[in-house]
């Protein structure tokens, strides 16, 4: 089970999101992840944006050419708090998960298949992304399969939404966490081959995907949703 393969199950969930809560708590309980707690997410909305960006916390998102929202350094920060706490609690692994995502009826058998064939030294694992495994789009030309259910990620471009990290993967992104100047699957990118540095880290993402994003409305600022899957 999922539950079995990694020390916490975080959910990252704000406050005011009171439906995307109660999901959450039932699909925990409907999947048996006895391990799972929520971690309460920061609310874009409660952030004085030109107060970071003065004091150099924040700055211009050089990758997307744009300033970043309310909504994404909100996440972003959610985030940041999820990778915080597995270190404070000495953990050697956690599952994080954003609150819209939709575990398939059969996950419990895929990550089960998945973990018994993912490389022990792993960093990251995504268990989803914005493009599909396989599907020859994108950054998927640049994955590399391991095994049945395994390949080796490549720029796994939101693959935020739903990943395992090692306390040696949350040590290294802490340590590169500000100033704040990508979206978080920008950041978590770097683990699976965005940039140089990162080429001792070792990245994975599983096909199928065991999850997908909810139809929940977004809470996070219309322009930072991310792209629809592609087929």
């Amino acid at each position: 089970m999922i539950r079995d393969h990694f020390d916490r199950i975080f959910v990252l969930n704000m406050v005011r999101s009171i439906k995307r809560r109660a999901a959450s708590i039932f699909q925990s309980s409907i999947f048996g992840l006895s391990n799972a707690e929520i971690i309460q997410g920061v609310d874009g909305k409660t952030l004085d944006l030109e107060l970071m960006r003065s004091r150099g916390i924040l700055r211009w998102d050089n990758h997307m050419k744009r300033d970043l929202t309310a909504g994404e350094v909100g996440c972003y920060l959610s985030h940041i708090t999820a990778w915080r706490t597995l270190m404070e609690l000495n953990l050697k692994t956690a599952l994080i998960c954003e609150d819209d995502i939709i575990w398939r009826m059969d996950a419990n058998e895929i990550v089960d298949q998945f973990m018994a064939e993912v490389p022990r030294d792993w960093d990251i694992i995504h268990f989803y992304s914005s493009v599909k495994v396989g599907s020859g789009f994108r950054n998927d030309t640049g994955r590399k399969q391991i095994s049945r259910y395994v390949w080796q990620g490549y720029n796994e471009c939101g693959g935020a939404v739903c990943y395992a990290l090692t306390a040696r993967a949350a040590a290294f992104l802490l340590d590169i966490a500000f100033p704040i100047r990508y979206r978080v699957d920008g950041m978590t990118n770097w683990l699976t081959g965005w940039w140089k540095e990162c080429n001792g880290y070792r990245g994975y993402v599983c096909r199928p995907f065991p999850c997908e994003i909810g139809t929940m409305p977004s809470e996070i600022d219309a322009v930072s949703q991310r792209p629809e899957e592609l087929n």
